[in-house]
């Protein structure tokens, strides 16, 4: 080789030196552009979490006003008659204004009967409020009167006598509690209590007080609950107090709440803001969204909107200016290097040789890491068309990398478009990108994080997340990532649900507990009335310890899926005559009946979780079947015909009780699901539900046959095995059917 015809020009050796700096610059702020979306993604997070925080504390805090309510009520339900100074001591004990800051009041609205309003009047007045009236003036349709309220002093004496049933807003939601019986939450309101100065929006939240004797069980129906109504017990509240309170108690700061909107509705309106302030028009883009959530409380729905502006202005850039920075004092220090190694032909080129090299390597590491990437990741190039998928987008959406390639954006789209079911389509890049918040730097790379989620069509049904990315670099213009988010959008949904339902079941047995423990503290009642007290609060202490305790099995059995399960050779009659012996049924009531062939079956099954779930069927064969009937227990094979249930054997236990309507029968093994809704009827509602998980854990099925007023039946098939005695082949033998 002729070294110096290969020997570079001082011009081409200006040009290559110039070129590695441009290089190594774009590349810096490539990388500052990494931090910098590293940042804002970090502060998004976070903003979040702040946000669904302040959005559980005013659930939270509204539940318990719900349960402090439902305390009010069962003072009604147990005295019979409450006074203004049992009503008094009550509301002292609660110590609502440190226990619940933000409650303006508890009090209780007394409904007049018909053609009473001046016996009514009369009655308040003599034992020394003369003044007494009720407000408006005149007898309605339906009258009602505020007869108390505490803590009575300053503004909570403007709401005495008031009728709130006169008023639209209050009487909707009276209706609501009066006709379901629980709890219900007024729209925005300005309580009677405003003096005018520093007026807040307000709320109010209600609970029925129906009238029965002693031992009397709550009304059922819609015209029992209407005509046993004798008033409501309620709080008020002002919205500002409220959150302030909050703020106090739960640890949020100041900042925290400033950007805080809360909507009475679905949709957040500026004729329904009830606390915060409306935000003005911002003509510049913000690098956060404003975040909205819906909360149900009480019948009603809330709509929480957070402002980023605050989270926004505390975002530092240092770190992706000290990016920006380092990257441009090392391209300097490489920029002088690489013109005094130039200076040298020989030096020159080995310096060639080895930035190919590396080039190489790098070019080869980046398809590596588009090949391996676990996302599904398409390039394009600067005409924006298609110029790189990798396996993983292919696997996702069932595009081969053949049907997109060259495609430009909008044809991409499309294609993408088509994979996804109709109500979670692709809307495409364009729509992405102007959706998206840019931020652009000082060289005008655009920094873009817009995404949306599409769901594919096909048996998998999967939910992706979308992702764009500009960053025109090397051939590149942008870079589509999709993320596969269905199991992570799949256990949130979950875990919201089954927190959501744990709570409210644990709720109504908590609030007869807290309810008949201040009655027990208080004076006055009698030691049988006491000895009630008390089996109330251990009855409910004992259905929350049941629902713990199979909430408990539950999460076992599901963690482990079978793990701890012990399989054994189970000779089926002899089993069930031993879990029938074991039962003890309810007093007066014969034991199962049990209709068993005579040649022997067997299983392979865990003993003991199995006498747990055929034991749960049993129980409620005879629970819900309150009238008598005979349960009893049956085996019977699969029909030919039915070829899920081939080589299993079904355990069938019938009685002759209440029975489920079609649609009951699909829910009756979902958690917490009752078919009766009653209340006489003692129990969790998991039961089924972990007769459901055993018998799947051991490669069965539940079936489950009924209707209403004749009876139900249910049969767990379980497969079955051949099993050999010992001593006529060596020992025993398991087949599995």
């Amino acid at each position: 080789m002729d070294i110096e015809k290969n020997a570079p020009s001082a011009v081409k050796a200006r040009w290559l030196a110039g070129a590695v700096f441009a290089l190594g610059m774009l590349l810096s702020v490539f990388a500052a552009a990494l931090v910098k979306h590293d940042i804002e993604a970090k502060a998004l997070r976070q903003f979040a979490v702040n946000f669904d925080r302040i959005a559980a504390k005013v659930g939270e805090r509204l539940g318990t006003y719900s349960l402090t309510l439902r305390a009010g009520a069962g003072l009604f339900a147990a005295s019979g008659t409450v006074d203004r100074q049992m009503w008094r001591n009550f509301v002292r004990e609660l110590s609502i204004e440190s226990a619940l800051p933000g409650l303006q009041g508890l009090g209780y609205a007394q409904r007049i009967a018909p053609g009473g309003l001046d016996a009514h009047i009369a009655g308040v007045r003599s034992p020394g409020y003369p003044g007494y009236a009720v407000r408006p003036a005149g007898e309605r349709e339906v009258t009602t009167a505020i007869v108390f309220i505490e803590p009575f002093l300053a503004r909570n004496l403007r709401a005495f006598g008031f009728d709130m049933y006169s008023e639209p807003v209050r009487r909707d939601a009276m209706i609501r509690a009066r006709d379901s019986g629980e709890a219900a939450l007024s729209g925005r309101v300005e309580l009677v209590q405003e003096t005018g100065r520093d007026v807040q929006s307000g709320v109010l939240m209600y609970l029925p007080v129906y009238r029965r004797g002693a031992g009397d069980a709550p009304p059922e129906t819609l015209e029992q609950r209407r005509a046993a109504l004798s008033g409501w017990v309620y709080g008020a509240c002002r919205m500002g107090d409220l959150m302030r309170g909050l703020m106090m108690g739960g640890g949020m700061s100041a900042a925290e709440l400033s950007g805080l909107r809360i909507y009475d509705g679905a949709k957040a309106a500026p004729e329904t803001l009830m606390f915060g302030v409306a935000p003005a028009p911002v003509e510049a883009k913000t690098v956060l969204s404003t975040l909205t959530r819906t909360i149900q409380v009480s019948g009603r729905t809330w709509t929480l909107a957070f402002d980023p502006a605050a989270a926004e202005s505390a975002l530092s850039y240092a770190p992706a200016w000290a990016t920006l920075i380092t990257g441009i004092v090392l391209n300097i220090l490489l920029l002088g290097f690489v013109s005094s190694v130039l200076g040298g032909r020989s030096r020159a080129m080995a310096i060639g040789a080895a930035l190919f090299e590396q080039s190489r390597d790098r070019a080869e590491q980046t398809e590596a890491v588009f090949e391996l990437s676990v996302a599904g990741l398409v390039s394009f190039d600067m005409a924006r068309r298609v110029k790189l998928s990798n396996p993983e987008f292919t696997a996702q959406t069932g595009l081969s990398a053949e049907s997109i390639a060259g495609l430009d954006e909008a044809a991409f789209s499309s294609r993408l478009a088509q994979q996804c079911l109709p109500g979670a389509r692709f809307a495409g890049i364009a729509a992405l990108r102007k959706r998206s918040e840019e931020a652009p730097d000082g060289d005008g790379t655009k920094v873009v994080d817009p995404h949306e989620l599409i769901e594919i069509a096909g048996p998998s049904c999967a939910m992706l997340q979308v992702r764009l990315r500009e960053a025109p670099a090397g051939g590149v213009s942008q870079i589509v990532h999709i993320r596969d988010v269905t199991r992570e959008m799949e256990i949130d949904r979950l875990k919201s649900e089954f927190l959501s339902t744990a709570a409210h079941e644990l709720r109504t047995p908590m609030a007869s507990i807290f309810g008949f423990s201040e009655l027990l503290l208080a004076d006055g009642f009698s030691p049988e009335e006491q000895a009630d007290f008390a089996q109330t609060i251990h009855r409910n202490a004992k259905l929350m310890t049941s629902l713990i305790n199979e909430l408990l099995d539950l999460a076992r059995i599901e963690a482990r899926r079978g793990k701890d399960f012990k399989f054994a050779p189970l000779q089926l009659q002899d089993w069930v005559r031993r879990v029938v012996h074991d039962h003890k049924p309810p007093e007066g009531r014969q034991g199962p009946l049990l209709d068993l062939p005579e040649t022997p079956l067997w299983l392979n099954a865990d003993p003991s979780k199995m006498e747990q779930a055929l034991g749960n069927v049993i129980s409620n064969a005879y629970k819900y079947s309150p009238g008598g009937g005979e349960v009893r227990i049956s085996i019977t094979a699969a029909q030919e015909d039915r070829a899920a249930d081939a080589g299993k054997i079904g355990i069938c236990v019938s009685d002759q009780g209440m029975g489920m309507t079609a649609q009951q029968v699909s829910r009756a093994c979902e958690r917490f699901y009752r078919a009766d809704t009653s209340g006489k009827i003692p129990g969790t509602g998991l039961g089924m539900s972990i007769v459901s998980e055993i018998v799947g854990l051991h490669g069965g099925r539940v079936a489950i046959s009924s209707a209403p007023g004749v009876g139900t039946a249910v049969t767990l098939w379980l497969p079955t095995i051949i099993a050999t005695p010992a001593g006529e082949s060596g020992g025993q033998e398991q087949v599995l059917q």
